[in-house]
């Protein structure tokens, strides 16, 4: 019975499913190659337990290529103690960003590659290509720590 069961979902399943190849939208592919936003985080190990703070990132501003930020470490505060927050520095944080829709980025020239700690104690660059493939932007970005 079992046996007879699954051979009629196995039928039922390719009679419904669907074949549609035309009469579809072609849609746009998105152009565009910016960095809308950064944050920055530190990562540290408390006696084998991973934790992480995230820091207080104010609005980017933005000059041609170039985004500066201006990031502030949270005061020290339960796990987060002053002994850890004293070696937070611009050159071990872990740095991450919002592109535009569909887009990609890369680091370029060097730079710390985003979501792993990295050196930003002096300007980064990042090659931002749009969905399309063929729109590409090179943003430098120079970031202020604030402690």
């Amino acid at each position: 019975m079992k046996k007879y069961l699954l051979i009629i979902l196995v039928a039922v399943t390719g009679l419904l499913s669907s074949c549609l190849k035309k009469g579809l939208d072609e849609l746009p592919a998105f152009k565009g190659a910016n960095i809308t936003r950064f944050d920055f985080e530190y990562r540290w190990n408390d006696n084998g337990t991973f934790r992480v703070i995230r820091f207080n990132t104010a609005a980017p501003v933005v000059n041609g290529k170039t985004i500066a930020v201006t990031t502030t470490v949270p005061a020290a505060a339960g796990n987060f103690t002053a002994a850890v927050r004293n070696g937070v520095s611009a050159a071990n944080i872990v740095g991450m960003c919002d592109v535009s829709t569909a887009a990609s980025i890369k680091p370029v020239n060097g730079s710390p590659a985003l979501g792993t700690p990295g050196d930003y104690s002096k300007p980064a660059s990042y090659e931002v290509t749009a969905a399309d493939g063929v729109t590409k932007n090179t943003w430098t970005l120079q970031l202020t720590l604030i402690k």
